[in-house]
């Protein structure tokens, strides 16, 4: 008698309406982001790339636990940044050594036009000051969770990415995540190793 008149019809509920206004709410950042393609031609300076690159995977406290939340904490991913124009860094690319919040320069040379030529022709790539690849090595998360770690690799580069997106949204820069690419083009630029397989671009430039 106690459940007479309850129902298990589905109902809607009206939630509260979230707060966007103020500079250093996350609510305000989330309703500003969006996905840019057009850049100015200001360079960019090597400490907002580290910013980018922490916001990625940034260790971020004593347990060197990351900015993104990984399944068993194994960081399948890694960061690799394609530098053409950033101010106190060579042209190149460069993979983010999150351990050592450094960088190691894997290749010389202004290597965007290549890149962009990989992801089937996209000027966003080629026009952006450097855009940030996130690469995945699947052995490091399927020895332990099996063909399922892919998928868990697949989210963990989405929390990275997002992360890259809301830091963006706060610098006022804008970035774009492009997953249309040529897989082994993108393995030819970067010169990746055979276990390592590209899954994310982001170009990032100076809004207009």
């Amino acid at each position: 008698m106690g459940n007479q008149g309850i129902t298990d019809l589905p109902m809607k509920i009206k939630l509260p309406e979230p707060k966007v206004a103020g500079k250093s709410m996350m609510e305000g950042i989330l309703a500003k982001r969006r996905s840019v393609r057009n850049y100015s031609q200001r360079e960019l300076s090597e400490p907002i790339i580290s910013r980018f690159l922490w916001a990625a995977q940034g260790i971020s406290s004593e347990e060197e636990f990351r900015t993104a939340p990984s399944a068993g904490a194994l960081y399948p991913l890694e960061v690799h940044v394609v530098v053409g124009e950033v101010s106190g860094l060579e042209p190149g690319v460069y993979r983010y050594i999150s351990e050592e919040n450094a960088l190691i320069r894997e290749t010389s040379g202004d290597l965007r036009k290549k890149l962009a030529e990989a992801a089937l022709s996209q000027l966003m790539i080629r026009n952006a000051p450097a855009s940030l690849v996130i690469t995945a090595v699947y052995p490091r998360i399927t020895s332990k969770y099996g063909k399922r770690g892919i998928r868990y690799a697949y989210m963990e580069a989405g929390h990275a990415s997002q992360n890259v997106y809301l830091l963006a949204t706060e610098l006022g820069i804008g970035t774009c995540a492009i997953g249309a690419f040529e897989d082994e083009e993108v393995r030819k630029v970067l010169k990746l190793p055979v276990n390592e397989e590209p899954l994310y671009i982001m170009p990032l430039g100076h809004l207009y």
